[in-house]
């Protein structure tokens, strides 16, 4: 009877184990592909330039740099509370 008992508590706490890691690792892709995707947004090497820029100007759309930085500075906050909540 001690024998199941022992073999219970190893192959549950193994079980919780595996459920932990698989939960954080998870959370954890998604931190990478959030802060993946501010960095392909806002590369300023991966923009467009030229004409495009030209007609976005001429047409108004063109967003500030301002605009731009406090965009992604709430996404990077976003972020940050994101990965305080997995290490919770």
């Amino acid at each position: 009877m001690a024998s199941f008992f022992t073999a219970g508590m190893c192959f549950g706490f193994l079980s919780l184990y595996a459920t932990l890691v698989s939960v954080a690792g998870g959370q954890l892709e998604k931190l990478r592909t959030a802060l993946l995707d501010i960095r392909q947004t806002h590369d300023p090497s991966l923009q467009d330039c030229g004409g495009e820029t030209d007609e976005r100007e001429a047409a108004g759309q063109k967003n500030t740099h301002s605009e731009q930085f406090r965009r992604m500075q709430e996404q990077l906050n976003d972020c940050v509370r994101h990965h305080q909540e997995i290490k919770r």
